[in-house]
């Protein structure tokens, strides 16, 4: 188990980043936080910054979150847990997919009740 965790939080609204990075603060962990898809990959094909976690948004300008997480599976393999954060948790697709993906989504009005145990349960804390 490393010694501390770093995790990249992909989400393109400034106040919902601001809210999700305040959330995990208590968790002490490092956060890399991109305002959009494009910083996102960029991040993650950077192999120079050792990643833990992927927390993304599903829609956001440049790269959706389906396309950092092909990009995520392409630069740093299976082994890396994703979260998505979406307000389009809703819809069967969005869940359907997240499913073939192996991902957990959680929609953006839970985010406050979900967001802490799945994060827990991703880095295993």
């Amino acid at each position: 188990m490393p010694d501390a965790f770093t995790v990249l939080i992909a989400e393109d609204y400034p106040d919902f980043r601001a809210r999700i990075l305040a959330l995990i603060e208590p968790l002490a962990l490092t956060c890399i936080a991109v305002a959009n898809g494009r910083e996102a990959i960029d991040v993650l094909r950077d192999g120079s910054q050792e990643l833990h976690l992927l927390i993304t948004d599903m829609d956001m300008p440049v790269h959706t979150g389906w396309e950092v997480i092909e990009a995520a599976r392409e630069h740093r393999g299976e082994a890396l847990p994703i979260i998505m954060q979406t307000g389009e948790g809703k819809y069967s697709y969005v869940r359907r997919r997240a499913e073939e993906l192996g991902i957990v989504l959680i929609d953006k009005p839970d985010v406050d009740a979900l967001l802490i145990p799945a994060v827990r349960a991703a880095l295993d804390l």
